[in-house]
């Protein structure tokens, strides 16, 4: 089944990929922290991703790793461990730039920071697999009628847009929450599978920016199917315009000032061509993929969100 275009999520920027601010301003600020946010948002991200784990006591959580070890001062399961154990540990101190305690951040409180800011959308990535199933979806439903972004308009008015590497995850959200756009995750080796996702409903695929490189025309392919894109992670200022010129809405940065930057300027003094149309949000950060691997990604799409 096709997604029609009319579903997707018209960009409010026309002349460049949107910048998603990946896991925050995350190459000067520890990952997934408010600090990270914080500067991202005083930098001029036009969105922020966020991945979300559950606690053992059910709260979901800003943690990328299914282990604090590598963000962490102690090493501890976050499915296993409650809110009030991942809470006492320091996740910011690990970061060559950014030296100093930060604490977990609860999906509640990314929110609460996030509602000074209703211009920035918010790209949730649900991690699996996980022991508690897909009771992680059912939390970030829950956190999202809270504050009254499960019910927006349209898809264009939007705040919140859910991901998932997972396509039952991006198909469960989607019978919970339809009326918030899914963005399905690709990795290089299975990018190219795109029916599950229209099949589900999905309004964006999110190839890694290696795919990209190594297979330009499926943003034009995934186009034809009426879906858009958005690339991770993308901090390389040459990878940032070849996004830019494929009319790839969004791309996840982990240096959201360098993009816009780079984007801004190209589009300002037309050095690097014309901009085809492009979403407002774009983001990314060097991270581990779903198979473990570190890689530096970006992102396009054909539709904003």
């Amino acid at each position: 089944m096709t997604v029609h275009a009319t579903t997707h999520l018209p960009s409010p920027v026309s002349t460049r990929s949107g910048v998603v601010a990946h896991r925050g301003a995350s190459a000067e600020y520890p990952e997934l922290t408010r600090v990270a946010y914080q500067r991202a948002l005083e930098q001029g991200a036009e969105a922020l991703e966020l991945d979300v784990r559950l606690t053992a006591d059910g709260v979901p959580v800003l943690l990328h790793d299914p282990c604090t070890s590598r963000v962490g001062d102690r090493d501890l399961w976050v499915h296993s461990s409650t809110l009030d154990q991942l809470s006492g540990i320091d996740v910011g101190s690990w970061h060559p730039v950014h030296s100093a305690p930060e604490s977990v951040l609860t999906l509640r409180s990314f929110l609460v920071l996030a509602e000074a800011y209703p211009q920035v959308k918010l790209f949730i990535e649900t991690k699996h697999p996980v022991p508690s199933g897909g009771k992680v979806e059912v939390a970030v439903r829950d956190e999202l009628a809270y504050f009254g972004l499960d019910r927006p308009d349209s898809f264009a008015e939007s705040r919140a847009v859910m991901m998932s590497f997972s396509v039952m995850a991006v198909r469960r959200f989607r019978q919970l929450v339809p009326q918030v756009p899914t963005v399905q995750l690709r990795e290089r080796r299975n990018v190219l599978k795109s029916w599950p996702a229209e099949g589900f409903g999905a309004q964006l695929m999110g190839p890694s920016i290696g795919a990209i490189r190594a297979r330009p025309w499926l943003v034009d392919y995934w186009r034809s199917r009426g879906m858009g894109t958005y690339c991770w992670t993308v901090d390389d200022p040459a990878d940032l315009l070849l996004c830019r010129d494929l009319g790839i809405e969004w791309v996840g940065t982990n240096v959201p000032s360098r993009a816009l930057t780079v984007l801004d300027g190209a589009g300002k003094n037309g050095a690097a061509g014309e901009t085809g149309e492009t979403g407002a949000v774009g983001g990314g950060v060097v991270s581990g993929g779903a198979d473990g691997a570190t890689e530096t990604t970006g992102t396009a799409g054909a539709v904003g969100l």
